[in-house]
């Protein structure tokens, strides 16, 4: 060991006797030394963003899902109403259908005159062969159990709740709150951020000739977006970006361009059926805007340690 050590010694020693040798060894050094650093400094700041972007994306599914899950709370209240009512339940119970329908209608007017024009209730007879029915009702009826979820339904794509009213466990009648999934655009909107909803192509049999006659185009692989319910700016820069693009974003489960962040959620009925795709973001445009300031962020940690780097090197040698 200290043979080697004095070997290195008489190697420097014989080395800076060469100066111009010397300072060629110094320079490749720092370069290397400058190199490996910022190497090490770029990946690491990579990461950091890489590790950002995720936590969004996860930040913007559970986002989704609770703002799914406060339709739900709220379609709740509503179903609480029919029970406070003693009139529609005794309805109900008596199989008036045409009182009930009365009172239903009273509710779906109300919904309009405050604005929510995508909400509704409807009300089934229990009393009637269960084949009349789709098999979200029926199963209902039979198992005198709620359901909740999304489903693509013959005029629109809607969140549901099928609710059994009973009474003494008797099941007299079902009622159904329904709000189109598009509501959701509005209420991120409210966040500074963006929803589109994309309907997988093999879902477009279940939607009438009326709801998606001249409404809907396509988008990117299977997926359609209905047109006008949207910004096409952001469901344009997906198609601007193509297959490649979209894998990507499928991928890494976000893309970042020169425009918009986006993220994505697969949205599943209540079958446990995948019915489309739920894309969500921002633009990047504005120093709010998170992927500017992750942006910025990494930048000044990189000017400032490499100044660092630059500093130890010089005062070294």
């Amino acid at each position: 060991m200290f043979s080697f050590i004095k070997m290195l010694q008489n190697f420097l020693r014989n080395l800076k006797k060469n100066k111009g040798l010397w300072f060629t060894t110094l320079s490749v050094i720092s370069i290397l030394g400058i190199s490996f650093s910022m190497y090490i400094l770029m990946t690491m700041t990579q990461n950091v963003s890489k590790e950002v972007y995720v936590t969004m994306s996860e930040t913007y599914e559970t986002s989704l899902k609770n703002r799914i899950n406060k339709k739900e709370e709220n379609f709740k209240k509503l179903v609480a109403s029919i029970y406070a009512n003693n009139n529609i339940l005794t309805a109900m119970e008596q199989n008036n259908i045409n009182a009930v329908e009365t009172i239903v209608n009273t509710y779906n007017e109300n919904f309009l005159k405050a604005g929510f024009n995508e909400l509704s209730m409807k009300f089934y007879p229990s009393s009637n062969q269960i084949n009349q029915y789709r098999n979200s009702i029926n199963s209902v009826i039979t198992n005198k159990t709620k359901v909740f979820g999304i489903e693509v339904l013959n005029d629109g794509i809607f969140v549901i709740l099928v609710e059994p009213i009973l009474k003494d466990d008797n099941l007299i009648g079902v009622i159904e709150i329904k709000e189109s999934i598009h509501t959701l655009k509005a209420e991120f909107e409210k966040d500074n951020s963006i929803f589109v909803f994309l309907l997988d192509e093999k879902m477009m049999g279940k939607l009438s000739l009326k709801a998606k006659t001249g409404k809907y185009r396509d988008v990117i692989n299977e997926y359609k977006v209905e047109e006008k319910k949207y910004d096409g700016n952001f469901f344009g820069k997906l198609i601007s970006n193509g297959k490649e693009g979209f894998k990507e974003l499928e991928d890494k489960g976000y893309l970042v361009d020169d425009t918009y962040y986006k993220t994505y959620k697969k949205i599943s009925d209540i079958n446990g059926a995948t019915i489309g795709l739920a894309i969500l973001g921002e633009q990047v445009e504005g120093s709010g805007a998170f992927v500017n300031i992750v942006d910025k962020m990494t930048k000044t940690v990189t000017t400032v340690a490499l100044g660092l780097v630059i500093s130890i090197l010089l005062f070294m040698f």
